[in-house]
């Protein structure tokens, strides 16, 4: 079976409670197949026998490495905590509307430390 043919989406954090402000420094770059729309395809993500590959950077911390998830509820990024097994890293679920995949749209990520806002800033 062949892998899908994949995107790299590049966010820059706009918002959280710690960052009003928001914090280019901030970055989650992801792979992701798109359908024929320009959407997250999910029949790629279940036929594709490699994890979708995703980074978490964050200023002064060693970047996290993780994966694109996908269930009924939607699509999640998962990031292990330091040591922790990637199987048991918590979600940390995507909101977006139509259309979200494109540059200057905004995405909502909510994880277990809370919720932030990201700029679709590349996709490539």
């Amino acid at each position: 079976m062949t892998a899908a043919k994949l995107v790299e989406v590049t966010l820059a954090m706009t918002w959280s409670p710690a960052e009003p402000e928001g914090h280019a420094g901030y970055r989650i770059v992801f792979a992701m197949a798109l359908d024929s729309q320009g959407g997250p395809d999910a029949a790629a993500w279940l036929a594709d026998p490699d994890p979708w590959p995703a980074r978490q950077e964050t200023p002064g911390e060693p970047v996290r490495h993780g994966d694109v998830a996908h269930d009924e509820e939607g699509w999640s990024l998962r990031f292990p905590r330091e040591g922790g097994a990637l199987s048991e890293a918590p979600l940390h679920r995507i909101f977006g509307g139509p259309g979200w995949l494109r540059p200057g749209e905004v995405v909502t990520i909510a994880g277990p430390e809370g919720e932030a806002a990201w700029r679709i800033v590349g996709v490539a």
